[in-house]
């Protein structure tokens, strides 16, 4: 007899649980940027997709944080090619068991044919303001739909305004749209947190206003409106 849901996940009844999973195989660094170190990862759960349920998914994951699960890419490279089946099968079984379920699938686009595609709300295309990048983002952006889901959402990562000289309008035409976020360019602050294994979001940054706006619209509230500040002048 199975343990009962709020066992195998046991922040569901607590919090609104989240399973990140990391498909960017076979070098996902999802484990490394979050300092975990386990056993078993996302090839486990596609090489045994016949008996994936969500037991055996639950002795597959690490927890990290309140709510927090996570399906890891494997420590050492495995040369594997993705069965669609499996796939399918993985993302039921998450979506069964959490209240919302984030994928990172790198660069690859052999996943959208797959349900992880089709039942995906939001799917977010990261690029940057290099002309390569935003070549390849123009190419790309005709391979989704263009109204109802999965909605596409174009982030532009290490964002700043006088990038090679590309304005806002420049961007938007090589994007055939306005970007829907614009993280700011910190390398000092990315580098760090990777050195040191510790969420983006869990700094006061203008990088992690960003990232939990995103959050926040990812999850259907409402955006925090910036504080107004006031400046006082002496006479």
């Amino acid at each position: 007899r199975r343990p009962p849901r709020s066992t195998l996940f046991p922040y569901t009844t607590l919090f609104r649980s989240t399973l990140l999973i990391d498909l960017d195989l076979p070098l996902g660094d999802i484990a490394l940027n979050l300092g975990l170190s386990g056993k078993y990862s996302t090839i486990d759960a596609l090489q045994n997709a016949t008996r994936l349920d969500s037991y055996f998914l639950s002795t597959l994951l690490q927890t990290y944080g309140d709510g927090l699960s996570v399906l890891a890419a494997p420590g050492q490279f495995v040369n594997m090619i993705a069965n669609s089946k499996a796939i399918d099968k993985l993302i039921a079984v998450a979506r069964r068991e959490f209240d919302y379920v984030v994928v990172d699938s790198g660069s690859r686009l052999n996943f959208i044919d797959t349900d992880l595609y089709r039942d995906a709300v939001t799917i977010y295309m990261v690029t940057q303001t290099g002309v390569p990048e935003l070549r390849n983002a123009n190419r790309l952006i005709g391979q989704f739909p263009t109204k109802g889901r999965p909605q596409l959402q174009i982030v532009i990562n290490r964002f700043t305004t006088s990038f090679n000289g590309l304005d806002d309008q420049t961007i938007a035409k090589a994007l055939t749209r306005p970007a829907d976020w614009k993280v700011p360019n910190d390398y000092i602050t990315a580098s760090r947190t990777q050195n040191t294994a510790t969420p983006l979001a869990f700094k006061t940054t203008p990088i992690s206003k960003v990232l939990r706006q995103m959050a926040r619209s990812a999850c259907g509230m409402a955006e925090i409106p910036e504080k107004k500040r006031w400046f006082f002048a002496r006479s």
